[in-house]
């Protein structure tokens, strides 16, 4: 579709009241009124705490330090006199902030972007949806490794805290839907224990996308019930026979799995709601990825006719989408080790990555609306970048200006592109050698005594 010039975008932002000029302020300053009603008036208030750490994840330096002189920065455009360089009331600020605030704005605001998705960028009618799970690491702090032990096979002092964190992004949106977080060891730890309350929380008239570590019995169970519909690769322990089954294509058929025995985390309630079988498509399907490769997908979508193998299997590659949310988050972002001490303020730096994430999205999202470019085909980190450089303009910037500094905004942001390189492969290899210092096997206080000794 042929792009909109900064001037025609210019009289689409000032003639169709485009809703792009606050995107934190409408989400945000409810839930601060609902969770800090009480709140002092002070240099940092919970508006300006929350601020700042999604300027600072932004630019990619959210310590303490810089958050407070980029506040004091923000203070001296608007004519205020400059706080204290200290970050102590900034710290307990930050600490008495509301989780909630960044959770919930989190996903009203990946909700709200939802309502501004015409209907001709669904996929067949449904909200797709992808679904995958990752790990993070937090500081070596007593109170984080009794929160979220770190790996069984490394001795004590010898490693970090370890977070498991599966996310939901919407594939219209590309925001990150919804998060759940916990330890990676103990019972109920694991990867589908922390998905089953995000995909409960899926409505009709969606479609989820996954690997092969979702397409259980259960799952797909609560998807025909639930009017959900959900593609995934098959599991590689799962037997599949094409010659058993209803046939409805070259290497594609209808299966009828039954009902395993009820699972320990499942209530005997809850398990006599599911029937007793179900019948699932399976389609055997071939993609060129360096080498010819083969696997199978398994979907609750049965009509061959209406939904083609290469249909699903044009879906299904978009499943990748997500990894590289996990990748902007640890790379861009800086969430792959979290230096937070405490488990309370680990989840706070969670949700803040998120919320900042879904900001940069929606910048991302409106300029897709206002160009008509794909929101797949615009550089999250040349975004990142651009919002962060234009932020002192904008404070600077009446409203009577603010349409024209967003037309040329959006209108920059477009030109930075990703490149559409499929089947593009990639060795997870590295070239550049590590330094050539010992392993520290037990924790740094101890071993400053022994050396000092």
């Amino acid at each position: 579709m042929q792009q909109l010039t900064r001037i025609e975008a210019l009289k689409e932002l000032t003639t169709n009241g485009f809703p792009v000029r606050d995107t934190l302020g409408p989400v945000i300053g409810p839930l601060i009124a609902q969770y800090h009603s009480d709140a002092r008036e002070r240099v940092y208030t919970p508006e300006v705490v929350t601020f700042s750490l999604i300027t600072g994840i932004l630019s990619g330096d959210c310590s303490l330090q810089s958050c407070v002189i980029r506040n004091n920065t923000d203070r001296r455009l608007r004519n205020l006199a400059p706080a204290s360089p200290n970050t102590a009331a900034f710290s307990q600020m930050r600490s008495k902030l509301d989780s909630k605030i960044l959770s919930e704005g989190t996903v009203q605001m990946a909700r709200d972007a939802e309502m501004f998705v015409k209907p001709d960028e669904l996929w067949m009618g449904y909200t797709p949806y992808v679904i995958d799970g990752t790990t993070f690491t937090a500081a070596d702090t007593p109170e984080n490794q009794e929160s979220f032990p770190q790996h069984g096979n490394q001795s004590d002092g010898a490693g970090f805290p370890m977070l498991r964190a599966v996310a939901i992004q919407s594939l219209t949106t590309c925001m990150i839907l919804d998060i759940a977080y916990g330890p990676c060891k103990g019972k109920e730890t694991g990867e589908m224990a922390l998905a089953r309350p995000l995909i409960a929380g899926l409505k009709g008239k969606s479609i989820l996308i996954g690997d092969r570590y979702y397409p259980s019995f259960f799952n797909l169970a609560f998807f025909k019930m639930n009017g959900i519909e959900g593609v995934f690769q098959a599991h590689g322990a799962r037997n599949i026979d094409f010659r058993s089954g209803k046939s409805i294509g070259v290497l594609d058929h209808i299966a009828v799995w039954p009902k395993p025995s009820r699972p320990d985390w499942m209530t005997e309630q809850e398990y006599d709601s599911y029937p007793s079988s179900i019948e699932v498509r399976e389609c055997e399907i071939t993609r060129e990825v360096g080498a010819c490769e083969r696997f199978v997908l398994v979907t609750t979508l049965l009509d061959s006719a209406k939904v083609t193998k290469t249909r699903l299997a044009k879906m299904y590659k978009k499943r990748w989408r997500i990894e590289m949310v996990f990748k902007d988050l640890k790379d861009l972002f800086g969430l792959d080790f979290i230096s937070a001490k405490t488990p309370d303020m680990v989840g706070k730096m969670i949700w803040a990555h998120c919320l900042a994430y879904n900001c940069l999205r929606w910048h991302i999202l409106n300029a897709s609306c206002l160009f008509h470019v794909p929101v797949e085909n615009i550089s999250p980190k040349g975004a990142a970048t651009i919002i962060i450089q234009n932020q002192p303009i904008v404070l600077r910037t009446d409203s009577e200006h603010i349409p024209a500094l967003f037309a040329d905004i959006y209108h920059e942001m477009i030109r930075i592109k990703v490149g559409n390189r499929p089947g593009r492969v990639e060795p997870r290899a590295v070239k550049r050698r590590p330094k050539n210092f010992p392993r520290l096997c037990k924790h740094r206080s101890k071993y400053k005594k022994t050396t000092r000794a």
